[in-house]
């Protein structure tokens, strides 16, 4: 029972800021101003450790390797977080070696990384039905065009609905059920 307390805990904490590093990632990457209040939530979330590895890692070809560099690591801080409890509460005397606590951290990454995907995709729909002015809506309907576009195009028009927020929807969430499934057959945890 405490176990699965720290691991919400842990789970939500990682997703926040570990979502937060990689949507940081995902705007600049699309070049979009942080100068709105998703942006600014971003930034203000995930300054503390985006800003000090940029001193060292600049970012090159369009990609912010200083936000993908401390979403893995604050996924890796996760697992680690995770996998000690875990040995402490079950009384495991040695933990699992360290290219199992890399690959969770990266299957953790891709895990959120679609997680975001999903939630900007889900926010954006949800707005444009209730709030289509709101100052948010132009971000989230840019963020979600890159993986609206292809399926709009293979779907066509069907008159004011549009489908495609769904079609994704569901493709991330068989990707996240294959990335569950491979990661316990590849790990044996998840």
């Amino acid at each position: 029972m405490i176990l699965e307390i720290v691991k919400l805990l842990v789970d939500t904490l990682g997703a926040l800021f570990v979502g937060a590093c990689l949507l940081r990632l995902w705007m600049q990457w699309l070049r979009i101003s942080m100068r709105n209040p998703l942006g600014e939530m971003v930034m203000a979330l995930t300054d503390w450790i985006v800003r000090p590895l940029r001193r060292v890692v600049p970012a090159t070809g369009g990609i912010d390797w200083s936000s993908l560099i401390a979403a893995y690591l604050l996924a890796l801080f996760c697992v680690v977080v995770l996998g000690i409890l875990s040995s402490l509460l079950f009384g495991v005397m040695r933990l699992p070696g360290p290219d199992v606590f890399l690959g969770l951290a990266l299957v953790w990454s891709v895990k959120w990384l679609l997680y975001v995907a999903f939630l900007v995709i889900l926010i954006g729909a949800v707005l444009s039905w209730i709030n289509p002015f709101s100052p948010v809506l132009p971000v989230f309907d840019a963020l979600a065009a890159p993986l609206l576009r292809p399926i709009r195009r293979l779907l066509g028009s069907a008159g004011r609905f549009d489908f495609s927020p769904l079609v994704v929807a569901l493709v991330i969430e068989i990707f996240l059920r294959v990335l569950q499934a491979a990661s316990f057959n590849w790990l044996g945890t998840y």
